[in-house]
């Protein structure tokens, strides 16, 4: 959220506030956890884990991904695919002759830590970076990022090599998306997806990302934008993708505007960040549904989940369902939050993560006064409803469609800060780990949702989410 705009955050809704995994309590009241909810501020590192052993799934994608463009490039662009040639297919480490590129010799210094496509042969570090990603993010990132060099390859065979850079990526994402629905649709040969590999696919697609407050014109594409693109291709296919030089996709990669901007991260300062939350969300809310009452700001409390019982809250849940919880407790609508784990992603993600997760038991608030179906439950399609509803609160402030007076800023300027909708995706991907959700591809599905209200308005989510299901990958 843009640092700036504080002082306007008591008056009217000034930055984005997107859906959190929801928990849903049952029962009515709120024991304990007083006080003034607020966050400190602080930080931890984590260090990569060590293995190898992508080599068994490396050529069966290598394999199946020539097969799915030698069927699908003569459907997108009308004519024969032409195979890349196995030995322009090269592992690099030293000592290994690679092909010249644009003219220039190469070494194994020149692809160290990366990945490309270039002169018709795909070359990625084989002792650096295929190990880590295969260790970090699973079985299925290796094949993601050769799916993503092979979109290079068919914008060369389909002549359009030469577009701008940022959408030559993002077009390269979305056709990787559409060639893994491909392998999770059981198409594939000899490759097969467990539970959960969506959503490191994910995490990896954001690790991937430009760095925070990259100017557009130059770079990759955002944490999000590429995570979206990603998702388009896997959900619409080749042929959408296809569609990314005629109609560019909306970039979502904001720069920093000054040198304080950067150095606080885009960030609010801890203290203020739950407050703030609490009055944006029910600013919003009270614009879009009439029968809203807001939730008052000493409705919503702190709690520890490793501290004494008398400081948990009384929602029918015992001391480890409370652990790592933010929800809601539907009989006297009061908002609960472990304090810890939201300290944790405030350090480790950024104050838009924080927001993220308060966001979601305002939707469900919403949700019990329209009587949308499974509510009261949360059941999955009022789940992914609620992530619906706040897509569609961050879309109409990204367009900022509020008074341009009061916000001191000229009309259309975005209001998000850089980086902003990466931690939104990664409050969705730290959630469902703290939760200890691994074999589900939970968060693919619900970043989904919140993509379908981010893009096409809040006004979609009542039809859209009457019945939907958390178990679903796809469609």
């Amino acid at each position: 959220m843009r640092r700036r705009m504080l002082a306007a955050f008591l008056a009217v809704l000034v930055a984005l506030a997107v859906a959190a995994p929801v928990a849903l309590a049952q029962t009515a009241d709120a024991g304990g956890g007083g006080g003034d909810p607020t966050l400190d501020g602080g930080g931890t590192d984590a260090t990569p884990d060590k293995g190898r052993g992508y080599e068994a799934t490396l050529q069966l994608a290598i394999d199946d991904i020539q097969d799915y463009w030698a069927e699908e490039f003569p459907i997108v662009y009308g004519e024969k695919y032409q195979r890349i040639p196995d030995e322009r297919i090269i592992a690099a480490h030293p000592g290994v002759k690679l092909p010249n590129c644009g003219g220039a010799k190469r070494g194994y210094a020149d692809v160290e830590g990366n990945a490309n496509y270039c002169a018709n042969a795909v070359v990625y570090d084989d002792v650096g970076l295929f190990p880590y990603l295969y260790r970090e993010f699973g079985t299925l990132a290796i094949p993601l990022v050769l799916a993503h060099e092979w979109g290079h390859a068919i914008q060369d065979r389909s002549g359009n090599i030469d577009q701008q850079v940022i959408y030559l990526e993002l077009q390269a994402d979305c056709f990787a998306g559409s060639w893994v629905s491909r392998v999770v649709n059981g198409e594939a040969q000899g490759i097969k997806l467990k539970g959960g590999n969506l959503d490191r696919a994910l995490t990896a697609m954001l690790s991937l990302g430009d760095q925070v407050g990259s100017v557009p014109a130059d770079a990759h594409g955002s944490g999000f934008d590429r995570v979206n693109a990603f998702q388009q291709g896997y959900d619409d296919g080749a042929e959408q993708c296809a569609t990314y030089f005629d109609t560019n996709p909306l970039v979502f990669e904001i720069p920093f505007t000054d040198q304080q901007d950067a150095a606080n991260g885009g960030n609010v300062p801890a203290k203020d960040v739950i407050r703030a939350s609490v009055q944006l969300l029910n600013s919003f809310y009270s614009q879009v549904e009439p029968a809203y009452q807001p939730i008052k700001f000493n409705s919503v409390f702190l709690f520890d989940s490793s501290g004494s019982s008398d400081q948990l809250p009384d929602c029918g849940l015992t001391r480890a369902q409370l652990k790592n919880r933010v929800f809601v407790c539907l009989d006297d609508n009061t908002v609960l939050f472990d304090e810890p784990y939201l300290q944790h992603v405030y350090d480790d993600i950024g104050d838009m993560g924080v927001v993220t997760l308060l966001a979601g038991p305002f939707a469900t608030y919403v949700q019990t006064l329209q009587d949308f179906p499974g509510a009261a439950d949360n059941a999955d399609n009022a789940v992914l409803g609620a992530d619906c509803y706040t897509g569609g609160f961050a879309n109409a402030l990204y367009r900022q469609l509020l008074s341009s007076d009061t916000l001191g800023l000229a009309v259309g300027d975005p209001i998000l800060s850089p980086g902003d909708l990466d931690e939104t995706v990664q409050a969705f991907i730290d959630y469902s780990a703290a939760r200890g959700i691994k074999d589900l591809d939970v968060t693919f599905v619900r970043l989904r949702a919140f993509r379908d209200g981010f893009f096409n308005g809040y006004g979609v989510c009542q039809t859209n989410y009457a019945s939907a299901s958390l178990d679903q990958s796809s469609g």
